[in-house]
């Protein structure tokens, strides 16, 4: 068994292919012969009659079948045991050929159809990082070899996405991490060329350095968060609407300087899931809904139950809102409509990506669409969790 597993698919299918045929011919030829010697030996008993007494006791008429019969029977039984022996060793070439002409054209045929397979490997071969982009071609046959095709297909568009997301990453990482860098660097070698400064000078100075010092442990922070998520947390019941008051109690001298109103219309809804990683993702979306906002703006949170199942969590605000090509693009890494302006308020790009990661986590989903009147709505559905589900049934 061990040696089988270690053939070509091809071989394999042969030396099983040859298994099945010998057991079937070796099984056919046996009954055949035995079929074949006992029709023979009735054949025999049929033509071997008693002798027929005729005239006085002990006489036989050599003229009547039955003398003829007795005197033929020796050279009838020679014959039949050599038409015996022939036809069992003409049974027994007859299945060889049968096996021998089975195993070559089962070797042929499993080597025709195998054949896009051997072509498939040749191109999965010549598959690397740089050329993940490049599809297979696949059969036009609609069997499991195409299916195979467009799987792995699927899986290099996969991998090459993933890829270049990291790419993406490692680069946008590196950027925002040497910018505030250089510019400490800036103001220190600026700071060097002169001997004797003022007051104001240092102040000036001890300013930037603690805003870029800020400004990488919140870049450093998110980070490291982001790689530490997918670590074991706690969970517990959560209600929504204790969640969304102490966001909106937190932000409320936001809300002040912008000229924004908060509404909360929020049900009793509980979700089963980890308190911290929940608020973070809701207090982002809160955050982003006053930051982007117009003066006199509103940002309106709706919490709703959809079934026993899920919960909906809408966020809508009436800012500037977010064109349909940035949509999908918008919960990657690093990624910014309007890099300059996100700056300017304190975003590193980490914060929407950072959302949609925990809300993966609790097994919900994010999507982003216009809201009726201007500006975003944020929908998040999320799962109550088995316990809740018992308690309501």
């Amino acid at each position: 068994m061990k040696m089988l597993k270690k053939m070509p698919i091809r071989l394999r299918l042969t030396v099983m292919t040859v298994t099945l045929l010998t057991v079937c011919c070796v099984g056919l030829t046996l009954i055949l012969n035995f079929s074949a010697n006992r029709m023979a030996t009735r054949i025999d008993a049929a033509v071997v009659l008693p002798a027929q007494e005729v005239g006085g006791e002990g006489w036989i008429d050599e003229s009547t079948p039955a003398a003829s019969s007795s005197m033929a029977s020796p050279v009838s039984s020679e014959a039949s045991q050599k038409a015996k022996m022939d036809y069992k060793s003409e049974s027994i070439s007859y299945m060889l050929l049968v096996i021998v002409c089975g195993g070559i054209l089962t070797y042929y045929f499993s080597g025709k159809a195998l054949k896009p397979l051997d072509t498939l490997t040749e191109q999965v071969k010549k598959i690397n990082v740089h050329n993940l982009s490049e599809t297979l071609s696949v059969p036009p046959t609609k069997d499991e070899i195409a299916e195979l095709s467009l799987t792995f297909n699927e899986m290099t568009d996969k991998l090459n996405n993933a890829f270049m997301m990291q790419q993406r990453f490692s680069a946008s990482a590196a950027h925002e991490l040497r910018t505030p860098l250089a510019v400490l660097q800036t103001k220190v070698d600026v700071f060097k060329k002169k001997k004797i400064h003022t007051i104001e000078e240092y102040d000036a100075l001890i300013y930037v350095i603690e805003k870029q010092t800020k400004r990488l442990r919140e870049l450093v922070g998110n980070l490291l968060d982001m790689t530490n998520m997918d670590d074991g947390v706690e969970q517990s019941s959560i209600c929504v609407k204790d969640i969304f008051e102490d966001i909106i109690s937190e932000l409320s001298h936001i809300t002040k300087d912008k000229n924004v109103t908060m509404t909360l219309d929020c049900d009793n809804s509980v979700v089963f899931g980890n308190p911290d990683l929940l608020y973070r993702a809701f207090y982002n979306l809160v955050e982003n809904g006053i930051k982007y906002n117009i003066d006199g703006g509103t940002v309106e949170i709706k919490v709703n139950r959809l079934s026993k199942e899920q919960v909906s969590i809408k966020v809508k605000d009436t800012g500037i809102g977010i064109a349909d090509k940035y949509k999908k693009k918008i919960f990657e890494p690093f990624y910014r409509i309007d890099k300059s302006r996100s700056r300017q308020m304190g975003g590193t790009g980490l914060g929407l990506s950072t959302v949609d990661s925990i809300i993966k986590k609790h097994n919900g989903t994010i999507t982003v669409t216009d809201n009726e009147s201007n500006g975003t709505c944020f929908n998040v559905i999320l799962d109550i969790g088995s316990s809740q589900k018992n308690v309501l049934d």
